[in-house]
């Protein structure tokens, strides 16, 4: 057993003494979603947890996200991927960033913050290079994730903001709301649980 970790209430103060189990291996980023993990590490080789260990998957990637919208990532040129059967395939449009913890639709921003999401049909479908019909959300964030039925982001000033109306097929949502507190990086469970990291690696959830 790892020492316990420690994160805090967003906004409330309180500080949470976690019981953590520490996993083998090492990772730059990782994420989870629809009962499967899978991350990168700092050579950018992919990796999925197949029944309790790592298994390396082929290709590179710098960023990586799985969910009900399946395996999706992107690579050091923004480029976007999906993996379809065992292999990754490019799709249209450029992100930095990018999530599938939506209700079978994708999200994301780029390299200008700009924020774009692709709807449940257009997510499902996708298999080739073929022009996507990527929807361009108003704002700006560095970083955009969601779950069955909210989003949330963070903006380079680490201001956080939520996302009203978010629907598979209308994954623009209508709004948005600033929400209290700082955060660098933030990450939304398909329970609805939002976990959240700042600038010197203090973890948070809110309540």
């Amino acid at each position: 057993m790892a020492p316990g970790c420690v994160c805090g209430a967003a906004g409330a103060g309180q500080i949470v003494q976690l019981n953590c189990d520490q996993v083998p291996g090492a990772l730059k980023q990782i994420d989870a979603g629809n009962g499967q993990v899978a991350g990168v590490n700092a050579n950018e080789n992919i990796y999925t947890l197949y029944s309790g260990r790592w298994t390396q998957i082929p290709g590179s990637l710098s960023h990586i996200s799985v969910g009900p919208g399946g395996f999706w990532g992107v690579n050091r040129n923004n480029n976007i991927y999906k993996l379809v059967g065992a292999e990754w395939v490019q799709t249209d449009g450029l992100l930095k960033q990018i999530d599938a913890g939506g209700a079978q639709f994708v999200s994301g921003a780029n390299m200008n913050d700009d924020i774009f999401c692709l709807p449940e049909q257009a997510t499902v479908s996708a298999k080739d290079g073929s022009a996507l019909p990527w929807n361009n959300i108003a704002g700006k964030l560095k970083y955009y994730s969601c779950n069955t039925n909210n989003c949330w982001g963070v903006n380079s000033a680490d201001d956080i903001y939520y996302r009203f109306s978010v629907t598979p097929s209308s994954c623009s949502g209508s709004r948005w709301q600033k929400v209290s507190g700082k955060l660098s990086m933030i990450e939304v469970g398909s329970d609805g649980s939002v976990f959240g990291v700042n600038s010197v690696g203090n973890a948070y959830q809110r309540y």
